[in-house]
């Protein structure tokens, strides 16, 4: 069977769905560790959107750096990361914890902070009681959120200076503080799913290349998009 088009995530709404086979994707992940073959297959993805995420203007003032969160939450949600539950038991990953998912939840935190009096058209996927999803979205999804935390991490001093003021109460900083932390986890998480590959199966690895790459896709395309959000 051919792989999956690059717009559209298989099993990301659907858990039982497995991914198709795919003979080249197979042998490729057979002779290449799984981070490897993730990281081909995100690149495009991600070169086009760091531009976007690092964006030095985002921090000229806090009106600048509202219409980067405000776009941030909408290019994020239109991923629809999987929501897991804090306590899930069968979280497959110790460098991470399943609050690194919460992506839109933290942005939309911070867009509060800037102004409590506005309030989301977004509202994030809760966690539920559910089963994980499968592991090869969790994985995917995971390691794409640390794969782009470098890039919007560079602008959290800044940030930091630009939302504070004399009846500052919180940092309006939560997403760029989770994504500096997430970016020292980056080795770690390689090395991690390179061993947890050994014993995925095809069926999982495969599933984790190809989420992946929807989701880099996907998120570029959203953030090329500049799609005026109402807040």
């Amino acid at each position: 069977m051919t792989s999956t088009p690059t717009d559209a995530a298989p099993g990301v709404d659907t858990p039982g769905v497995a991914a198709p086979q795919d003979p080249q994707l197979e042998a490729r992940l057979r002779t290449t560790g799984l981070s490897a073959v993730l990281e081909e297959a995100i690149r495009p993805g991600c070169e086009r959107v760091v531009t976007y995420l690092a964006d030095p203007t985002a921090t000229g003032s806090r009106s600048s750096y509202a219409a980067w969160l405000r776009r941030q939450v909408h290019a994020w949600s239109e991923l629809r990361l999987p929501a897991v539950s804090v306590a899930a038991v069968d979280w497959p990953l110790a460098s991470v914890r399943p609050q690194c998912l919460d992506v839109v939840g933290l942005l939309i935190a911070d867009l509060r902070e800037l102004n409590p009096r506005l309030r989301p058209t977004i509202v994030p996927r809760q966690a539920s009681g559910v089963e994980l999803p499968q592991p090869g979205i969790v994985i995917a999804s995971v390691y794409l959120c640390v794969r782009l935390a470098a890039a919007p991490a560079r602008l959290l001093d800044a940030a930091r200076a630009v939302t504070e003021g004399p009846t500052h109460l919180h940092s309006a900083t939560r997403y760029l503080a989770r994504c500096a932390d997430l970016a020292e986890r980056a080795p770690g998480l390689r090395r991690e799913i390179d061993s947890w590959s050994t014993s995925a199966g095809p069926v999982q690895t495969q599933l984790a290349v190809l989420t992946a790459r929807s989701y880099a896709h996907r998120l570029a395309e959203a953030l090329d998009a500049r799609v005026s959000a109402g807040w």
